[in-house]
């Protein structure tokens, strides 16, 4: 881990009936489950720029299809990827999860900051 730490973890989900987005914000370094959380966030394979280091201007990782009700933008300081609800698997579902489970979501209109 670099001497920045881990900074935050934001996952997205849009999609479903209204059209609202549902945001989960967490700081890992201020978490209680910063060591879990931020080398979980840490380890993960996110898109990479070519330099072998993420940042939030990277690429998308995995595929949206029309079954899809949902779309999950997951961002933190390594990367971004983006997943239709069918996508979200294995490492990247348990990070969601985890998220979520010690977030509160915001509900925000889509297009608002």
């Amino acid at each position: 881990m670099s001497t920045r730490g881990f900074g935050h973890i934001l996952v997205e989900r849009s999609g479903g009936i209204g059209g609202f987005l549902l945001v989960w914000d967490v700081d890992i370094d201020t978490s209680k489950h910063r060591e879990e959380l931020g080398e979980r966030v840490a380890e993960l394979p996110w898109p990479s720029s070519g330099d072998g280091h993420g940042d939030s201007t990277q690429g998308t990782r995995g595929s949206v299809s029309a079954a899809d009700r949902y779309v999950y933008l997951i961002e933190s300081r390594y990367g971004h990827a983006r997943f239709g609800e069918t996508e979200l698997t294995g490492e990247w579902k348990e990070l969601v999860d985890h998220v979520q489970d010690v977030a509160e979501p915001e509900r925000r209109r889509p297009g608002a900051d």
